[in-house]
């Protein structure tokens, strides 16, 4: 599978850092900082599988929200990453960084719409598509086959 960076490369960093670039004798090496954002699309790209989203079809809409919020999110880590290893400006900005890279992931998790047209809609979408899902039926279903005496008496008690 290819690992999608929905466009993001090192020079982007300079929206968050101004004045940080990369060559041959920098920390990190320009490799290093094309390594660190495939890293990062890496995380992001498995996140997204695992939430049904089809992550070709995503990377191939750049005017979509939910891209313009994964390429946010890899250069908020790669931002974080780059300011650590060069021990600039304390920690404070990259923890800031990976505080706001998390809220985005939980943004992703709780708020499906955020998806647009790359929100899962199948009834085997996972989970976190609260609204997708018919897990309660399914588990009372599960429950009252299972047969187990537990079971039998909670069927009983709701009607």
């Amino acid at each position: 599978m290819a690992i999608f960076t929905f466009g993001v490369v090192r020079t982007d960093i300079g929206r968050l850092l101004p004045k940080v670039a990369f060559a041959s004798d920098s920390t990190p090496t320009s490799t290093q900082a094309d390594e660190i954002i495939t890293d990062h699309a890496a995380e992001l790209n498995g996140f997204l599988v695992g939430m049904g989203v089809d992550v070709q079809g995503l990377d191939a809409q750049p005017t979509a929200p939910m891209y313009r919020m994964c390429q946010r999110y890899i250069l908020l880590k790669f931002a974080a990453d780059v300011v650590r290893m060069r021990n600039q400006n304390s920690n404070t900005a990259a923890d800031e960084w990976d505080k706001q890279a998390y809220d985005l992931m939980e943004r992703l998790r709780k708020l499906p719409g955020d998806m647009g047209n790359a929100r899962p809609t199948g009834i085997n979408s996972p989970n976190i598509l609260h609204t997708n899902a018919t897990y309660p039926t399914q588990i009372a279903a599960a429950t009252i086959l299972s047969g187990s005496r537990l079971a039998v008496n909670a069927n009983t008690d709701k009607m």
